[in-house]
């Protein structure tokens, strides 16, 4: 029978039920789930990930991180107060394999390229696996630049034979490839990455595909789906089948783990029409075969949005929630509030047709001086992950791992992990 107990975190009383018995262990099925444990929402997400235990393989606390070429502990393990939680969850031979993140692009270079910094990061890695006693590291380097691509391969083989011998795991994440033709008008015959996959298939136990962050980078498929209505998502399972067959040919499936999201993103939205020059030096606006004008659609991205909040925000709003043609939740609103700040990313998408629900509005003016902005929501839930389990299932990969756990994703997700 399971039961319920109570782990004190932290000096002020925080219980976290978990899942347990003496006799109770999670079968080891042939399609595994993990998620990510943010350090930023660690007490939320550890009472979720706690309550849900009998669905997961492996928990990744996002915890550490590079700083002045040192590991920084975000999470605080080293205090001790998590080695309770740890040690619940090791009894139900789920695997802890934290993630160590870096994304300083000179940073990472200047370290990996030398032979005895490299070496001594390795080092340090394999000391820190050992000591606090992890069942592997997960390493998730981004912004690399492709002169880092050799370093990055040595640091990969150093990490893999000292973690190795110890049966320690060796976890690779990284960022979301494309076919160039869907990035490119003209796409370049080649294209160097920081990453060498074929490297990462030989040395990695496991590596993740972080499909997600889409937005509007899909120059083919913003044609398709986002002619004429908005298409922002955050992982259109037609998009993260792109992702999966650019991995398959150098990475065996059964070392791919599928990153899936539990966050959404709030857009600023405006259109304008495309102008030209006629023979005669006239500015005039090219039509449509159906005589509307073409244009390009904007999208400023604002701000992420978690499961629970999207749909709070939609309360308070009173709009509708459709399943958009990406298989997410998403919902639109107006607002006479003018967002005056340098917005995360800002991509201008050709339209063919202008989107319905900006004609009203003049043409969805951001530059605050029409009165009103339009903004869109896209975000995940329970039933995108099912599709995009589904789909990864169908490539044979390893498994699943959702960014991030944190307490505030589709209740109905941990459901759908089976």
């Amino acid at each position: 029978m399971k039961k319920i107990v109570s782990i004190l975190l932290f000096t002020a009383t925080i219980a976290l039920p978990l899942t347990m018995s003496a006799a109770t262990t999670v079968k080891t099925a042939p399609f595994k789930y993990a998620v990510w444990l943010p350090f930023w929402q660690s007490k939320s997400g550890a009472t979720d990930i706690s309550l849900n235990l009998d669905s997961l393989n492996e928990v990744s606390p996002f915890s550490y991180e590079i700083k002045n070429n040192a590991i920084k502990d975000d999470l605080n393990i080293n205090n001790g107060s998590w080695d309770p939680w740890f040690s619940a969850v090791r009894d139900l031979n789920i695997k802890i394999i934290p993630t160590l993140a870096w994304f300083d692009t000179g940073g990472i270079y200047q370290t990996l390229s030398v032979a005895s910094t490299r070496r001594a990061q390795e080092d340090a890695i394999a000391k820190l696996v050992m000591d606090q006693n992890f069942d592997g590291i997960d390493i998730d380097y981004e912004s690399m630049s492709s002169a880092t691509r050799p370093y990055f391969s040595l640091f990969i083989q150093g990490l893999a034979q000292r973690l190795h011998p110890k049966k320690k795991l060796l976890t690779c994440t990284v960022v979301p490839r494309m076919p160039l033709s869907s990035l490119y008008n003209n796409p370049p015959a080649t294209i160097t990455y920081a990453e060498n996959y074929s490297v990462l298939n030989t040395y990695c136990d496991e590596v993740r595909l972080m499909a997600y962050d889409q937005g509007p980078i899909d120059i083919q498929l913003n044609a398709t789906k986002g002619n004429g209505t908005f298409y922002a998502p955050v992982a259109d399972p037609t998009w993260v089948k792109k992702v999966i067959q650019q991995a398959t040919p150098y990475i065996s499936p059964k070392k791919i783990m599928l990153g899936i999201p539990t966050y959404g993103y709030e857009w600023e939205v405006s259109w304008e029409p495309s102008t030209s020059t006629d023979t005669n030096g006239a500015v005039v606006t090219p039509l449509n075969i159906a005589g509307q004008p073409l244009g390009v659609t904007t999208y400023r991205r604002v701000r992420s949005f978690t499961y629970l909040d999207a749909m709070s925000r939609n309360d308070n709003l009173s709009t509708t929630i459709t399943r958009n043609n990406a298989g997410e939740q998403s919902f639109m609103f107006v607002s006479s509030t003018f967002i005056n700040s340098v917005p995360i990313l800002t991509t201008r998408v050709p339209s063919t047709t202008q989107p319905a629900a900006l004609v009203p509005m003049g043409g969805g003016n951001t530059d605050g001086t029409k009165g009103l902005t339009l903004f869109y929501v896209s975000f995940p839930d329970a039933t995108s992950a099912a599709a995009e389990i589904a789909l990864a299932k169908s490539f044979g990969l390893r498994g699943a791992v959702f960014f991030k756990a944190d307490g505030m994703l589709d209740p109905m997700t941990w459901q759908v992990m089976k």
